[in-house]
């Protein structure tokens, strides 16, 4: 499942104008955008664990069992007044998607249905508990939701003084002051594992214990994939005659692109620009760094001394 939805491009195109070059056939948008998505990837996952923010956006299903932080939104098929409608059915009527209460047919009746939620409304699953973050300090007992399990702490956090960080030698070796639950090597000496955590099938979109209604996603993110997205569906057409608005948005300007030892540097304002900028530090994204066998692969120079006469 991809990412994206297809709401996401309306932000960025007129829905007439994407199905024009898209000729009416979602399943290229669909290879296209999981290229694109790929693309992206390309360029933060040596720094980013990538894994974590592209998560499938996908229809909700009420039979289904959810875990946390999973993301859904709502479609239903349109209401056709000629069919028979039993209790539980979905349907969409007016952008609006319904649930029915009570059997029905005919002209569409509200006092027989229960409303969910808007057409494309994104949830989210709660956590059952504070998500796990490795800069945290945690005291023995704290509980904490990591991949889709419920931990405890069973040895609390040890901070770390300057002159034990100088024994790394440089910023990027230091090691964060907590080591997170599911690490093969030393999780099960800091961590007990408590349960595994989902939300029952057919649980209401709208129970506010385990759903929110919201977008976890990035939102620039959401916004460069959609530029890049739109951008190699216009080169399929015309490679040599992309809008100028399309190319400047993947790229930028042309003429602007600076020459480096890592290649050409585009524009933080385009599309590849900015991912640039995440992969070499210049700008923070909201996503989560990698994490191996207890550290986090950062990035810096050496560790600043504080010296004394």
């Amino acid at each position: 499942m991809p990412y994206l939805i297809i709401k996401d491009y309306y932000k960025q195109i007129q829905e007439a104008n994407l199905q024009q070059i898209l000729t009416n056939n979602n399943s290229l948008l669909l290879s296209t955008e999981l290229a694109s998505e790929e693309e992206a990837k390309s360029m933060l996952r040596q720094k980013y664990d990538v894994s974590k923010e592209f998560t499938p956006t996908s229809k909700w299903n009420i039979l289904l069992t959810y875990n946390g932080g999973d993301r859904v939104y709502l479609d239903a098929a349109t209401y056709i007044p000629a069919n028979n409608y039993s209790i539980g059915e979905f349907t969409l009527y007016n952008s609006i998607v319904y649930r029915c209460t009570t059997a029905t047919t005919g002209v569409f009746n509200p006092a027989d249905w229960a409303l969910i939620g808007n057409q494309y409304d994104i949830y989210y699953a709660k956590y059952p508990e504070s998500l796990f973050q490795y800069d945290n300090y945690y005291s023995v007992g704290d509980i904490v939701f990591w991949d889709n399990k419920i931990y405890t702490c069973k040895t609390a956090t040890k901070s770390r003084t300057h002159d034990s960080n100088l024994q790394y030698y440089r910023i990027e070796n230091i090691p964060p002051i907590n080591v997170a639950p599911n690490d093969p090597k030393s999780g099960q000496s800091y961590w007990t594992e408590q349960s595994t955590y989902t939300i029952p099938a057919n649980t209401n979109i709208n129970n506010q214990t385990y759903w929110s209604l919201g977008d976890n996603r990035d939102q620039k993110m959401v916004q460069v994939l959609v530029d890049i997205v739109i951008y190699h569906l216009h080169s399929r057409i015309a490679p040599q005659n992309v809008p100028k608005l399309r190319e400047e948005r993947y790229m930028g300007i042309k003429e602007m692109a600076v020459a480096t030892k890592n290649g050409l540097m585009y524009s933080e304002t385009s599309a590849m620009g900015w991912l640039q900028a995440c992969a070499y530090g210049y700008k923070t994204p909201s996503l989560p760094l990698i994490y191996k066998r207890g550290n986090i692969i950062r990035y810096g120079g050496n560790i600043k001394l504080i010296n004394a006469y």
